[in-house]
């Protein structure tokens, strides 16, 4: 079976132009039929109407029909009927339109009937190899499965007779450095991580061949992907783009099956990492014997790295590639499921400054695997670690409610939301400083902008260029609307207290219009 949209693309693929198309563009289509007195009614027929002349009783049969409208393909273009019809731009070859079509029909039949070998592999038990060996017997080409660390799960017989991407050792098939490179260079990667459905690309790295690549995903977290080799002179097909995605969603299957999804890192540092977020230690001295028995190497300035969902995925398990990825973000930090969020404990021996190199691979990680990240003070003392995970933690829930949309917030922002959190609605909105109502009210009124200009001027560290770029406004506007804003409220612009209370307000304003 195949939707309707996907049959009548193919027709338009070889050139035919659709002029009309009433139908569901999702309506399943078994099968393709010229529309004949005799020909059976169903709804999921491609019906073609070829004839000139429509007879009588074949119109009251199309007519009486009330199961459903029927999906009809006008040839002829007859000027007026009384049901719904596909129409062409101009009259065409019936026979060459019956041909593109029954062969687009038996083109994604046959994609189906491979789908379903795999999934019966899977059904059976046989393993991500056999389905590996069995995806490269389907395409004629060679494959593999690579995780998101880079380690080559699984290749088929003839992926292992590729000269170049791949590197042996006695720990295992791994994608070899260039080729991680290229990935990366080339944005290859990046797309990988953000497409769902498999995708044909070329390669000036390797000029001799061609790749489809498909994303494996466990509850939308990328943990690996199909590369399919094909020759530089092959594109991918429908079939074989349709075969990759299917085997992506399998193998995501297999590796659930094979503990790639647990609750715990099974690290042996695991119980000590969560007494010492529970504040169970108070003993610094103490602390420090543990991580030696633990074979532990600790530095002297700490931060913790809290991840979560953006949004609910249905599982609460995390991937385990996932947690060792992280981990090789930071030497020697560690990680832990804890409370039901992932939490990675970075130690360095030189002060932590949380600065754009920093921040990077935190926000690209959150970004790619659809997570939420929030990072604690860096702090120096180990046995107050729990201090500082309360402090992230509250910070990570409130930043489900706050109007900016971050991927990665800092908790040494959160001291103005966490007191909003604990003040009712009433007292925080008689907070915001009355200054405000008076330019919203004027603003309403008169149609000015003076609450735009103001809030600029604030977030743009009271930089009058850079907050009128903002606005996109010429500077002279700018300085009018400040002007305007000093005298109508009979202040001075540079009032730092002022414009501090201003700025608080701002935020209290945002906080209670998404609350």
């Amino acid at each position: 079976m195949i939707t309707l949209d996907k049959l009548l693309d193919s027709l338009q693929k070889m050139g035919f132009a659709i002029d009309r198309q009433p139908f569901d563009n999702n309506s399943l289509i078994y099968q393709i039929s010229n529309l004949t007195e005799s020909a059976p009614l169903d709804l999921h027929t491609l019906y073609i109407l070829s004839t000139h002349k429509l007879s009588a009783s074949l119109r009251n049969r199309i007519e009486e029909f009330t199961e459903g409208p029927l999906i009809i393909l006008d040839i002829p273009r007859h000027p007026s009927l009384s049901f719904d019809v596909i129409t062409l731009n101009e009259e065409s070859n019936a026979t060459i339109v019956w041909n593109i079509l029954n062969n687009r029909l038996l083109e994604e039949n046959l994609t189906q009937m491979d789908i379903a070998s795999l999934y019966s592999l899977v059904l059976n038990g046989s393993g991500i190899d056999a389905l590996t060996r069995h995806a490269e017997e389907l395409l004629g080409y060679p494959v593999s499965i690579c995780d998101n660390s880079y380690t080559i799960i699984s290749a088929s017989p003839a992926m292992h007779n590729m000269p170049f991407g791949l590197d042996e050792s006695s720990d295992g098939l791994f994608l070899s450095t260039g080729e991680i490179e290229s990935l990366r260079r080339l944005q290859i990667e990046d797309k990988i991580y953000s497409t769902t459905e498999a995708f044909f690309v070329n390669t000036p790295d390797h000029p001799d061949t061609n790749w489809i690549f498909s994303a494996i995903r466990i509850n939308r977290v990328m943990n690996g992907y199909v590369a399919i080799c094909l020759p530089s002179n092959v594109t991918a097909t429908p079939r074989q783009l349709s075969v990759a995605t299917a085997l992506a969603r399998l193998c995501s299957l297999e590796m659930q099956k094979h503990d790639y999804f647990i609750e715990q890192t099974g690290l042996q540092y695991e119980t000590f990492l969560s007494d010492l977020l529970d504040g169970r230690f108070v003993d610094i001295h103490r602390i420090n014997s543990r991580l030696k028995l633990l074979n532990r190497k600790i530095g002297s300035y700490f931060c913790l790295a809290l991840f979560d969902r953006l949004s609910p995925s249905g599982s609460d398990f995390f991937n385990k590639q996932q947690l060792s990825h992280m981990r090789q973000l930071f030497v020697n930090s560690m990680s832990i499921i804890y409370r039901n969020i992932i939490v990675l404990l970075i130690n360095q021996d030189t002060p932590i400054n949380l600065n754009e190199e920093f921040l990077t691979p935190f926000r690209e990680f959150a970004q790619r695997n659809n997570l939420r990240v929030v990072l604690s003070q860096p702090f120096a003392d180990l046995s107050k670690t729990h201090v500082f995970f309360t402090q992230a933690h509250t910070y990570l829930k409130i930043a489900e409610q706050l109007p900016q949309d971050k991927t990665l917030s800092l908790s040494c922002e959160a001291l103005p939301y966490i007191l909003f959190t604990n003040t009712d609605t009433s007292t925080l909105e008689s907070c915001i400083h009355y200054h405000l109502f008076q330019l919203q009210d004027y603003d309403s009124v008169y149609h000015t902008e003076f609450i735009p200009t103001l809030r600029a001027y604030i977030r743009m560290d009271r930089n009058m260029t850079k907050a009128a770029c903002m606005l996109h406004i010429h500077r002279s506007t700018f300085f009018y609307r400040i002007k305007k804003i000093e005298e109508l409220l009979d202040i001075s612009i540079t009032d730092s207290h002022l414009l501090f209370l201003y700025e608080i307000s701002f935020m209290i304003w945002d906080y209670l219009l998404n609350a």
